[in-house]
């Protein structure tokens, strides 16, 4: 498995309402895309995820993981299923920039793209007022790698979402042992590939 996260931005204090601290809670941001500078350090990627021999790209339907995506995956467009899914995208709160946008306009932009396992035309999930704790985003994790990767048939498959979620995904979820590379946080479009063994007798 194939995981990589999109451009960020430093912010002043993310957990505050104030977009003058926050910009991410700016109306404008909502599901903010790329920078110039994150598109750059996707396209210098692409010869690594050329490496790679990915069956399946699941993506966060966040469009600028979605522009991760089709920038460092680009020559698999046409030959590779790209499928968008709820749980692996970013916080369900408070940052206006984790609120998607209306499903139309991301089947339009990525009309290669499956839209079919998010919540539908709206963004039903994400919560304005309050962030989803760690705990809620800690079950999500699970539910996408117990409830959705194990049961996929492929045996390589490429994820592409966000570094909060791989972090806690690396830390919390998964049994990464004492592998600091594996859960240290992930920089900007890093591309890290593991070996996921799913154990049915632990609960």
């Amino acid at each position: 498995y194939a995981m990589m996260a999109e451009h960020g931005s430093p912010v002043e204090d993310i957990y505050s309402t104030d977009p003058k601290l926050n910009p991410f809670v700016r109306d404008e941001l909502s599901d903010a895309p790329l920078t110039s500078l994150g598109r750059d350090q996707c396209l210098e990627k692409r010869q690594l995820a050329n490496s790679l021999n990915p069956e399946l790209i699941v993506v966060s339907p966040l469009h600028r993981a979605v522009q991760t995506a089709q920038l460092t995956f680009a020559d698999f467009i046409g030959d590779v299923q790209f499928v968008a899914h709820d749980l692996c995208r970013e916080e369900l709160g408070l940052p206006k920039c984790n609120k998607r946008r209306p499903l139309s306009e991301s089947l339009r932009e990525f009309p290669h793209v499956d839209f079919s396992l998010t919540s539908g035309e709206e963004d039903t999930l994400w919560q304005p007022d309050e962030r989803e704790s760690p705990l809620a985003k800690s079950k999500r994790i699970y539910s996408f790698l117990a409830d959705y990767i194990q049961h996929r048939p492929e045996k390589e498959i490429a994820v592409v979402g966000h570094s909060a979620y791989f972090f806690n995904m690396c830390n919390a979820v998964l049994d990464c042992g004492d592998d600091d590379d594996i859960q240290k946080w992930f920089s900007t479009s890093e591309i890290r590939s593991l070996v996921l063994t799913f154990d049915d007798a632990v609960e």
